[in-house]
């Protein structure tokens, strides 16, 4: 079954739509495929505490927030947490230090994701393929 084509996930898309104050919070990274996405937000603009906010696509109302889970300081986040998986889509994020982008293997493919603000990055992507697959690791 072909997915459909609707627009990705933006950080306009998390302000708006996740409740955030758009004078304080800042999305740090965000990625989505297909009809997921995934976004790490600072709700204060401090860095002292980052969520992760998994989005799930409507295709009446649009980008919708989904769960959200606290993920700890700016200072203390990894170069890699795996986020989870939703139905097929996996997805990780992590920090960065000193580079402009991480490589990301998953699914037997690598990809390239940018790190955005402050070093931050996210990745989502469903599988293909049946049956499961290891979760999104770094390629060092």
């Amino acid at each position: 079954m072909a997915a459909l084509e609707h627009p990705a996930l933006t950080a306009d898309d998390v302000i708006a739509r996740g409740g955030w104050h758009p004078r304080y919070a800042r999305v740090l990274a965000l990625a989505s495929d297909g009809d997921y996405g995934l976004a790490v937000v600072d709700g204060n603009g401090d860095g002292a505490e980052l969520e992760e906010e998994q989005w799930l696509w409507d295709a009446e109302q649009g980008w919708l927030p989904g769960t959200s889970s606290g993920s700890g300081p700016l200072e203390m986040l990894a170069s890699v947490e795996t986020g989870g998986q939703i139905d097929d889509t996996h997805y990780a994020y992590g920090r960065v230090r000193g580079a402009s982008s991480v490589r990301v293997s998953f699914g037997g493919r690598v990809y390239s994701v940018p790190a955005a603000t402050d070093g931050v990055w996210a990745f989502v992507q469903h599988s293909s393929g049946a049956g499961s697959c290891d979760p999104p690791a770094l390629v060092l």
